[in-house]
């Protein structure tokens, strides 16, 4: 019985686009992921800073390895979060207590400006 070499090739053939294409939906998924992760950490950064994480900077994260990027989220995390008050108002009834270290930040300094005005 001959072997039919067209059809060997047909079927390897399919074969390999079959794995290039399990191949490419991987990578497309890990890219997914890397990508939302870098989302997330742009959202923290711009509530740290109350800027937006600029393009060459996402970037340059999306290329970089995993357990970075949690670190510098982590970190990001910590400067993003609420302050806890250690004690209650030295006046009664004040408001607009700050719930971010940016926020806190802002208002000390237009106390200072307003001190070095009066």
């Amino acid at each position: 019985m001959p072997v039919n070499l067209v059809k060997v090739a047909a079927v390897l053939e399919a074969a390999a686009d079959h794995f290039d294409a399990l191949e490419e939906e991987q990578a497309a998924t890990g890219r997914a992921e890397r990508q939302a992760r870098i989302d997330a950490l742009a959202d923290k950064y711009a509530e740290a800073t109350g800027e937006e994480m600029p393009v060459p900077l996402r970037a340059k994260l999306a290329e970089s390895d995993k357990d970075v990027v949690e670190l510098i989220t982590s970190m990001a995390t910590k400067q993003a979060s609420a302050i806890e008050a250690l004690g209650a108002p030295s006046v009664r009834g004040a408001e607009g207590a700050p719930r971010t270290v940016k926020e806190a930040a802002d208002q000390a300094g237009d106390r200072f400006l307003n001190w070095l005005m009066s």
